[in-house]
């Protein structure tokens, strides 16, 4: 059985249905879940019709020897990375579960996965880019060089030996260690990722061009529509789009993080205003600002009220 997976805070719940809601209209056959790196009652999801849409597994459910660390020091971010390895571990124990893959919440399907990304291989990466972009855009080489050459936010993992290793592998450099430092060569838990083709033989590196389309890797990826269907360089199906950098409040801008504008690239747009509808419809505006219940009131918090004081009243 295949298990896919996201991991959202309670803010980006619609997020992380919207997801789910695609995934399941190319893959019906797949099971799903949503992990929480947040904290809710059980009667709150019980009353909640968003919550009560797919399964929730809580962080605290997985009874980890790292909750403490992490729900005390990291901010949402950090906590929703460093917990992707922990909820894969915890479904892969689970006898009925064969291998489970996981997407970032601010993705969305446009077509099925390749079926030999659900069919074959072990352990699956997916790089930013395969192509290098004009000298011009050397900045996106740049980007990568410091945050990784392949992006945490889609992977699959198949049951076996090898995959175990690599999870504890993992989990012990990337969960207590999840920060963000380019100085000390930290990226969250993405630059460990690097490694993973040297150190697993059976890692497979996913250069499909409609998986993980993002700003990213446009320079290698044109959009266009046929008959309400996606492709990638007009032959690719698109699998999924990686809205990384977006903003609901401008919904048809790309990214702010990209090198092309949705004026330069207008066939992105319709992708854009699909993802834009889809939050819409899952409640976006009621709850983007809902603070998450370990970080906001955990020791980063503190550490931050502190340094804010300290600034105020103790001026050079």
């Amino acid at each position: 059985m295949t298990l896919f997976f996201t991991v959202a805070t309670t803010n980006y719940l619609p997020f992380a249905v919207s997801l789910l809601d695609s995934v399941k209209k190319y893959h019906p056959d797949f099971e799903f879940c949503i992990c929480l790196a947040d904290y809710i009652t059980d009667d709150e999801i019980e009353r909640n019709n968003l919550m009560n849409k797919y399964p929730i597994v809580q962080l605290h459910e997985l009874g980890v020897d790292e909750f403490d660390f992490i729900t005390q020091n990291y901010n949402p971010m950090q906590l929703a990375n460093c917990s992707k390895v922990l909820f894969a571990k915890y479904f892969l124990d689970q006898v009925h579960i064969n291998q489970v893959i996981f997407c970032d919440s601010d993705t969305f399907f446009f077509g099925p996965l390749p079926k030999s990304t659900v069919n074959d291989h072990e352990i699956i990466l997916s790089p930013h880019f395969t192509q290098p972009p004009s000298i011009d855009m050397k900045r996106q080489e740049l980007e990568v060089l410091n945050a990784g050459l392949y992006n945490g936010g889609f992977f699959k993992l198949r049951k076996s030996p090898q995959t175990f290793k690599y999870l504890a592998w993992l989990r012990e450099r990337s969960v207590k260690e999840c920060i963000y430092d380019f100085k000390r060569g930290y990226y969250g838990e993405q630059l460990w990722l690097n490694l993973v083709p040297l150190y697993f033989k059976e890692t497979f590196i996913e250069r499909n061009e409609g998986v993980n389309v993002a700003y990213w890797n446009l320079h290698e990826r044109e959009i266009s529509e046929v008959d309400g269907s996606f492709f990638v360089n007009n032959i690719t199906p698109l699998s999924f789009f990686h809205y990384s950098g977006w903003d609901y409040f401008a919904p048809e801008e790309i990214s702010k993080w990209a090198l092309f504008t949705s004026e330069m690239r207008p066939e992105i747009k319709p992708l854009l205003l699909k993802y834009h509808e889809a939050l819409q419809a899952n409640e976006y505006e009621h709850y983007i600002n809902k603070p998450n219940y370990y970080t906001s009131k955990n020791n980063l918090n503190k550490k931050s009220f502190f340094s804010t004081l300290k600034k105020k009243y103790f001026k050079r």
